[in-house]
């Protein structure tokens, strides 16, 4: 899963695209909207337990571990200039 927007710019998004292309099939990359994204992470065992098609692949015998990056530097109150290109 790709938090969207990602890179500063095309240039550097069309980098970080092709680099994700090198190692994942795209059919193993989902792209989202970072705020869209927001709720899944918070409710992620909810919506395993609540949805019995993830039992047979989604047990502690297929998943080693899951992994939640939020990684930042840019404080929430000065992102508008960054969400703007």
């Amino acid at each position: 899963m790709i938090e969207t927007p990602f890179g500063t710019d095309l240039e550097t998004a069309v980098k970080l695209n092709d680099t994700v292309a090198q190692v994942f099939d795209e059919s193993q990359v989902y792209r989202i909207d970072h705020y869209l994204g927001k709720d899944m992470v918070q409710n992620l065992l909810v919506f395993r337990f609540a949805n019995a098609i993830f039992e047979l692949v989604w047990n502690r015998n297929d998943i080693d571990s899951v992994q939640i990056t939020v990684a930042g530097s840019i404080p929430v109150l000065d992102r508008g200039g960054y969400d703007d290109h």
